[in-house]
């Protein structure tokens, strides 16, 4: 309770000068208090003592308004341009596709309380902005960048594999090894060739296509094609960015 509020439970003299002593009823019981507008203490001694459930109630109520600075602050959020605004929603995107998580998390109340813990200034995209444009163009980024390196591959070994869901719907998986930028260590790189054979193994694309079972599960039967894709190629492949 402020020291202006408390006069509220007061029957204030009109006739008294400001600054100046008055004494002032007290509206719960009709006592006399001695004091002024500058100097309130008395006043709130006097709830503090005989009316204190009061004093507590009306101090409890009592909306405290906040400061220029605090309403500029809590207001302004990173512009989507922002270096911020895009590293956290760069991060975000692949904690998503890294960890298997729906896209609607981005709706959950709870995430969105625990983001604005975080960082107050952080804007959450929407559901909509999240999978038709911010993970489409993660999956291209990421795509350019693994077809851009395979370019300056020498050689690559592909192990393919093949593989049926039970709705018998065709799934092709491909893995590659490569050794990546061989001209800085031509001779350990021509070693690496000839000694260190490629695996003839399918494990990879299994592990590819488990990967994609977790993503693609009942619960999730309503995921479009282009979003399953790009999710997978997030997930495989993000790596690269790195």
């Amino acid at each position: 309770m402020s020291s202006k509020s408390v006069l509220e439970h007061f029957t204030v003299p009109d006739d008294f000068q400001n600054g100046n002593t008055f004494k002032g009823k007290c509206m719960h019981c009709g006592t006399l208090i001695s004091g002024s507008y500058k100097v309130t203490s008395n006043f709130v001694t006097h709830m503090k003592r005989k009316h204190r459930d009061l004093y507590i109630l009306h101090s409890e109520n009592k909306e405290i308004q906040p400061t220029l600075t605090q309403c500029i602050k809590k207001s302004v959020k990173y512009s989507p341009s922002d270096p911020k605004q895009l590293e956290m929603t760069n991060a975000l995107i692949m904690f998503i596709a890294g960890d298997l998580l729906p896209l609607s998390i981005v709706e959950s109340e709870e995430f969105k309380n625990l983001m604005e813990k975080a960082d107050t200034k952080y804007q959450v995209p929407s559901r909509k902005h999240l999978s038709s444009k911010l993970l489409h163009e993660k999956s291209v980024e990421i795509k350019n960048n693994l077809v851009n390196t395979l370019k300056r591959a020498e050689s690559v070994c592909l192990t393919i594999d093949l593989w049926s869901s039970r709705q018998m719907r065709g799934f092709l998986g491909i893995t590659g090894h490569f050794i990546y930028n061989c001209q800085r260590l031509p001779r350990l790189a021509k070693l690496a060739v000839q000694y260190l054979a490629i695996p003839a193994t399918s494990a990879p694309v299994e592990r590819l296509f488990s990967t994609a079972g977790k993503t693609f599960r009942p619960e999730r039967c309503r995921l479009a094609d282009g979003t399953f894709e790009k999710l997978m190629m997030v997930k495989c492949n993000g790596k690269m960015l790195k």
